[in-house]
Protein backbone atom coordinates (compact mmCIF):
# COMPACT_ATOMS: atom_id res chain seq x y z
CA UNK A 1 0.00 0.00 0.00
CA UNK A 2 1.16 3.55 -1.07
CA UNK A 3 2.39 5.98 1.86
CA UNK A 4 0.48 9.11 1.86
CA UNK A 5 1.52 12.55 2.39
CA UNK A 6 -0.14 15.54 3.23
CA UNK A 7 1.99 19.06 1.61
CA UNK A 8 1.05 22.17 3.91
CA UNK A 9 0.97 25.63 2.50
CA UNK A 10 4.37 26.19 3.61
CA UNK A 11 5.48 23.51 1.09
CA UNK A 12 3.59 25.40 -1.74
CA UNK A 13 5.65 28.17 -1.00
CA UNK A 14 9.06 26.77 -0.66
CA UNK A 15 7.94 25.88 -4.38
CA UNK A 16 7.02 28.78 -5.45
CA UNK A 17 9.77 31.09 -4.08
CA UNK A 18 12.49 28.01 -4.65
CA UNK A 19 13.56 27.89 -0.72
CA UNK A 20 15.78 25.10 0.17
CA UNK A 21 12.98 22.69 0.66
CA UNK A 22 11.45 23.22 -2.95
CA UNK A 23 13.61 20.21 -4.10
CA UNK A 24 12.36 17.78 -2.01
CA UNK A 25 8.49 18.92 -2.32
CA UNK A 26 9.09 18.67 -6.12
CA UNK A 27 10.66 14.99 -5.33
CA UNK A 28 7.66 13.68 -3.80
CA UNK A 29 5.31 15.20 -6.42
CA UNK A 30 7.12 13.27 -8.68
CA UNK A 31 6.89 10.40 -6.16
CA UNK A 32 3.48 10.82 -6.87
CA UNK A 33 3.03 11.13 -10.39
CA UNK A 34 5.13 7.51 -10.57
CA UNK A 35 3.17 5.85 -8.60
CA UNK A 36 5.37 5.43 -5.45
CA UNK A 37 3.64 7.68 -3.06
CA UNK A 38 0.02 8.91 -2.74
CA UNK A 39 0.95 12.91 -2.75
CA UNK A 40 -1.85 15.62 -1.14
CA UNK A 41 -2.62 19.34 -0.89
CA UNK A 42 -4.95 20.57 1.32
CA UNK A 43 -7.60 22.81 -0.23
CA UNK A 44 -7.51 25.11 2.79
CA UNK A 45 -4.50 26.33 1.43
CA UNK A 46 -6.51 28.30 -1.31
CA UNK A 47 -7.55 30.32 1.78
CA UNK A 48 -4.57 31.23 2.96
CA UNK A 49 -3.30 35.14 2.29
CA UNK A 50 -1.06 35.09 -1.24
CA UNK A 51 2.10 36.67 -1.80
CA UNK A 52 1.27 40.96 -2.03
CA UNK A 53 -1.27 40.27 1.04
CA UNK A 54 -4.65 39.34 -1.23
CA UNK A 55 -6.71 36.12 -1.08
CA UNK A 56 -7.78 33.91 -3.91
CA UNK A 57 -11.37 34.67 -5.02
CA UNK A 58 -12.12 30.90 -6.42
CA UNK A 59 -10.90 27.87 -6.34
CA UNK A 60 -9.79 27.90 -10.47
CA UNK A 61 -7.53 30.30 -9.20
CA UNK A 62 -5.75 28.16 -6.49
CA UNK A 63 -6.07 25.19 -9.19
CA UNK A 64 -4.11 27.35 -11.71
CA UNK A 65 -1.09 28.35 -9.27
CA UNK A 66 -1.01 24.48 -8.12
CA UNK A 67 -0.42 23.78 -12.39
CA UNK A 68 1.77 27.10 -12.35
CA UNK A 69 4.08 24.96 -9.46
CA UNK A 70 4.04 22.32 -11.12
CA UNK A 71 2.00 20.17 -8.62
CA UNK A 72 -1.59 20.32 -10.66
CA UNK A 73 -1.42 16.61 -10.87
CA UNK A 74 -1.98 16.06 -6.30
CA UNK A 75 -4.85 14.94 -4.69
CA UNK A 76 -6.74 17.59 -3.02
CA UNK A 77 -7.80 16.78 0.44
CA UNK A 78 -11.12 18.54 2.04
CA UNK A 79 -11.08 20.90 5.46
CA UNK A 80 -14.28 21.69 7.20
CA UNK A 81 -16.86 24.25 5.50
CA UNK A 82 -16.55 28.10 7.17
CA UNK A 83 -18.42 30.99 6.00
CA UNK A 84 -16.03 33.33 4.64
CA UNK A 85 -12.62 31.43 4.48
CA UNK A 86 -13.49 27.58 2.43
CA UNK A 87 -14.72 27.68 -0.68
CA UNK A 88 -17.87 26.01 -0.48
CA UNK A 89 -17.32 23.29 -3.46
CA UNK A 90 -14.27 22.53 -1.14
CA UNK A 91 -15.08 21.71 2.09
CA UNK A 92 -16.89 19.33 4.35
CA UNK A 93 -20.17 19.58 6.56
CA UNK A 94 -18.91 19.30 10.18
CA UNK A 95 -20.91 17.28 12.71
CA UNK A 96 -19.91 16.91 16.26
CA UNK A 97 -17.46 14.70 16.25
CA UNK A 98 -14.92 16.36 13.49
CA UNK A 99 -15.48 19.61 15.41
CA UNK A 100 -13.99 17.80 18.79
CA UNK A 101 -11.23 16.87 16.61
CA UNK A 102 -10.33 20.19 15.24
CA UNK A 103 -11.04 22.12 18.83
CA UNK A 104 -8.40 19.14 20.31
CA UNK A 105 -5.75 20.68 17.14
CA UNK A 106 -6.43 23.91 18.02
CA UNK A 107 -6.10 23.73 21.24
CA UNK A 108 -2.88 21.31 20.57
CA UNK A 109 -1.30 24.11 17.88
CA UNK A 110 -2.80 27.35 19.73
CA UNK A 111 -3.74 27.20 23.46
CA UNK A 112 -3.87 30.66 23.71
CA UNK A 113 -5.73 31.39 20.88
CA UNK A 114 -9.72 31.83 20.70
CA UNK A 115 -11.13 28.73 18.99
CA UNK A 116 -14.07 30.79 17.43
CA UNK A 117 -14.04 33.92 15.30
CA UNK A 118 -16.76 35.65 17.00
CA UNK A 119 -14.61 35.27 20.50
CA UNK A 120 -11.53 36.18 18.65
CA UNK A 121 -13.50 39.71 17.63
CA UNK A 122 -15.06 40.46 21.40
CA UNK A 123 -10.85 39.80 23.10
CA UNK A 124 -9.27 42.21 20.09
CA UNK A 125 -12.69 45.24 20.09
CA UNK A 126 -13.43 43.66 16.55
CA UNK A 127 -16.57 43.95 15.01
CA UNK A 128 -17.53 40.35 13.29
CA UNK A 129 -20.37 41.62 11.38
CA UNK A 130 -17.80 44.19 9.44
CA UNK A 131 -15.24 41.92 9.08
CA UNK A 132 -14.51 38.80 7.50
CA UNK A 133 -11.92 36.18 9.39
CA UNK A 134 -8.64 37.47 8.73
CA UNK A 135 -5.33 38.46 9.96
CA UNK A 136 -3.75 35.89 12.99
CA UNK A 137 -7.00 34.32 13.84
CA UNK A 138 -7.30 33.07 9.65
CA UNK A 139 -3.52 32.18 9.51
CA UNK A 140 -4.00 29.87 12.43
CA UNK A 141 -7.74 28.60 11.41
CA UNK A 142 -6.11 27.67 8.17
CA UNK A 143 -3.03 25.85 10.04
CA UNK A 144 -5.50 24.00 12.33
CA UNK A 145 -7.89 23.10 8.90
CA UNK A 146 -4.27 21.30 7.03
CA UNK A 147 -3.98 18.85 10.17
CA UNK A 148 -7.64 18.18 10.68
CA UNK A 149 -7.99 17.73 6.89
CA UNK A 150 -4.96 15.41 7.07
CA UNK A 151 -6.14 13.29 10.20
CA UNK A 152 -9.51 13.05 8.51
CA UNK A 153 -8.88 11.35 5.80
CA UNK A 154 -6.25 8.94 8.11
CA UNK A 155 -3.00 9.93 5.94
CA UNK A 156 0.33 8.98 6.65
CA UNK A 157 2.89 11.80 6.90
CA UNK A 158 2.05 15.83 7.44
CA UNK A 159 4.79 17.45 5.76
CA UNK A 160 5.21 21.07 6.87
CA UNK A 161 8.60 23.37 7.58
CA UNK A 162 6.42 24.77 10.25
CA UNK A 163 8.10 25.09 13.30
CA UNK A 164 5.52 25.25 15.69
CA UNK A 165 4.09 21.74 13.88
CA UNK A 166 7.69 20.34 15.27
CA UNK A 167 7.66 21.67 18.50
CA UNK A 168 7.90 18.58 21.01
CA UNK A 169 4.80 18.59 23.07
CA UNK A 170 2.72 20.15 20.12
CA UNK A 171 4.24 17.07 17.91
CA UNK A 172 3.52 14.74 20.36
CA UNK A 173 -0.17 15.78 20.70
CA UNK A 174 -0.91 15.72 16.94
CA UNK A 175 0.10 12.16 16.84
CA UNK A 176 -1.70 11.52 19.50
CA UNK A 177 -5.08 12.61 18.00
CA UNK A 178 -4.22 10.59 15.02
CA UNK A 179 -1.40 12.95 12.58
CA UNK A 180 0.69 10.08 12.14
CA UNK A 181 4.26 11.60 11.39
CA UNK A 182 5.17 15.30 11.14
CA UNK A 183 7.69 15.58 8.85
CA UNK A 184 9.62 18.23 7.12
CA UNK A 185 9.85 18.00 3.44
CA UNK A 186 13.42 16.56 3.46
CA UNK A 187 12.70 14.05 5.90
CA UNK A 188 9.72 13.20 4.54
CA UNK A 189 11.50 12.39 0.67
CA UNK A 190 13.53 10.02 3.33
CA UNK A 191 10.57 7.98 3.48
CA UNK A 192 9.60 6.85 -0.16
CA UNK A 193 10.51 3.22 -1.00
CA UNK A 194 13.37 2.67 -2.99
CA UNK A 195 13.14 2.76 -6.39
Amino acid sequence: MLRTFTLDTNCLIAVAHNEPAAGAVRALAEAHAAGRADVAVVAMSASEKQQGGHYIRNFAEFSGRLDSLGLGHLNVILPMAYFGISFWDRCLWADDTMTKLEHQIHLALFPTMQFLWQNYCRANGIDPSDNSPNGKWRNCKCDVQAVWSHINRERDVFVTSDRNFHKTDKKRALIALGAGRIEDPRSALLLLPVS
